[in-house]
């Protein structure tokens, strides 16, 4: 397959499978608040949202694994690819016994700590199956996926993940309405995570037969995988606070409004981010290929995703109370209008996206042990101030410390990216930040000014596109003007690299 249409195929399907995923996203929680209401919606996207976190505990093998695997995938190195491949799924196959000694230690002690009036076995039985679904995952199915990812394949890994995704939520949906309890229901879940293995299992040996895992990898070692798995414990820790701590020092009622609100900033991130990961193996490759050229794909990066992101940014600030509005009418139990909320969730997602394309050198380039001291740091930061605000603060005090402590690691990631890495100034990437951020803060300013009449979901989806068309013609231009390299964006799919794939 050439390099043109896979990287189509790539996009075209992380496009398609996140907006079928979205819409089933933002179905759910409604079912569930009206079926069981805030408490219960509060206690399972709490609980949701902790393994979702403690499953990036895997990415500092995965990562660790695609970068070991660039060359040998570029130079065809067939021997070489399986004996990664083989070293990584024995990494694997150790932390997911450890993952499953700790979903058992949440099972019994997690829901004695929420503030939560569903009761303790429901919450129990939730957690152990949501935890044995990613159990399954570790073990038998992501070394495949740092394989696919690294080799360019990213639309396979996206149509198992929809397929998958589409199930759980039927699943999901089905039972909510019947009102079965909230442990059945994630049962389910876990028969779909084992459909999935199957899945791969079929695909992986009709593409890839050639792929040998029984070679010998006695006292083999992934090079960096413990200062991978170091940074990303600290971004579990710096990630996975605010509702964690919502439900415990106030209630997982505020656990579910903060969800409601963080559910389309989530969709976002997670739309650009499918994209993101679908074209990051062309960093990788252009790193390998010359650092001239990786400068202008690192640029071509951070202007594209920076726009992107804030064009959908700037739409989701002016619309996020509008569709709270329409997305909790009929909610009796809990008031979910909080106009303080929007722009701090914008700012969490634009600062987090300034350092996305920054940090992904620090791996590619094997530097990966130089950013372990500020990410702990940035967790500590971000736990501290949010232990201190929450209990007086509430969903504003979680997010305001979150923005405190991110620019720590925005200015760091991004000056040694720029001065040691890439060894140029920093006039580049901080034009590109900046008026990407001088939009945003435009956009907060003439918001108040804005008198959109939106009643129903027609006029909320009309609006948007309106919106949608303006900043992304005004942003656009604005990325153009301070990175004229991004008209030749088609050099993204310039990294040479041989595959039969």
């Amino acid at each position: 397959m050439n390099k043109a249409k896979r990287l189509l195929m790539n996009v075209g399907m992380s496009i398609g499978s996140q907006l079928v995923m979205l819409f089933l996203a933002f179905v759910i929680p409604r079912i569930i608040i009206l079926s069981y209401g805030s408490d219960t919606n509060g206690a399972t996207a709490t609980i949701t949202q902790i393994f979702t976190y403690l499953t990036l505990l895997e990415a500092g093998i995965s990562q660790a694994t695609r970068n070991k695997l660039f060359k040998p995938i570029k130079e065809n190195n067939r021997e070489e690819i399986s004996y990664w491949l083989s070293v990584s799924r024995l990494y694997f196959r150790k932390i997911s016994l450890i993952y499953f000694l700790i979903v058992l230690a949440m099972t019994f002690t997690l829901p004695a700590i929420l503030k939560t009036n569903v009761d303790y076995w429901s919450v129990a039985f939730y957690i152990f199956f949501e935890g044995l679904t990613s159990v399954v995952s570790f073990c038998f199915i992501n070394t495949w996926v740092a394989f696919l990812t690294a080799n360019g394949n990213m639309y396979v890994v996206n149509s198992l993940t929809l397929l998958n995704k589409t199930l759980c939520y039927g699943v999901k949906i089905i039972l909510a309405l019947m009102g079965v309890s909230i442990a059945l229901i994630q049962v389910g879940f876990f028969f779909v995570a084992v459909l999935q293995v199957t899945l791969y299992f079929l695909y992986m040996r009709k593409k890839f037969r050639w792929i040998n895992f029984s070679v010998k990898t006695k006292d083999a070692v992934l090079p960096d995988r413990g200062s991978y798995i170091l940074v990303e414990i600290a971004w579990t820790i710096f990630s996975s606070t605010d509702m964690i701590l919502l439900s415990i020092f106030t209630s997982t009622a505020a656990a579910s409004v903060y969800s409601v609100y963080n559910m389309p900033f989530a969709a976002l991130n997670g739309l650009l981010n499918a994209v993101y990961c679908s074209l990051s193996y062309n960093l990788g490759m252009a790193f390998h290929e010359s650092l001239e050229k990786y400068r202008k794909v690192h640029d071509l990066f951070n202007s594209f995703f920076m726009g992107g992101m804030t064009i959908l940014l700037s739409v989701a600030y002016v619309m996020i109370i509008p569709f709270i509005k329409l997305y909790t009418r009929g909610v009796t139990d809990c008031d979910y209008i909080y106009p303080s909320l929007p722009f701090l969730f914008c700012l969490v997602q634009f600062l987090s996206w300034s350092r996305m394309v920054s940090g992904n050198l620090f791996g590619v380039s094997s530097k990966i042990r130089s950013i372990i001291l500020i990410s702990v740091v940035e967790a500590l930061v971000n736990l501290t101030a949010s232990i201190l605000l929450v209990q007086r603060f509430g969903i504003v005090g979680v997010l305001i410390a979150t923005v405190i402590a991110l620019p720590l690691k925005v200015v760091y990631c991004n000056y040694v990216a720029d001065r040691v890495i890439l060894k140029r100034s920093l006039f580049r990437t901080i034009s590109i930040l900046g008026v990407n951020g001088g939009f945003l803060v435009a956009v907060a300013l003439i918001n108040p000014w804005l008198n959109l009449q939106i009643t129903s979901y027609l006029s909320f989806a009309l609006y948007g596109v309106a919106l949608l068309g303006v900043a992304a013609v005004v942003v656009g231009g604005l990325n153009i003007v301070v990175n004229r390299d991004l008209l030749q964006i088609k050099t993204l799919v310039y990294a040479k690299k041989r595959s039969k794939a």
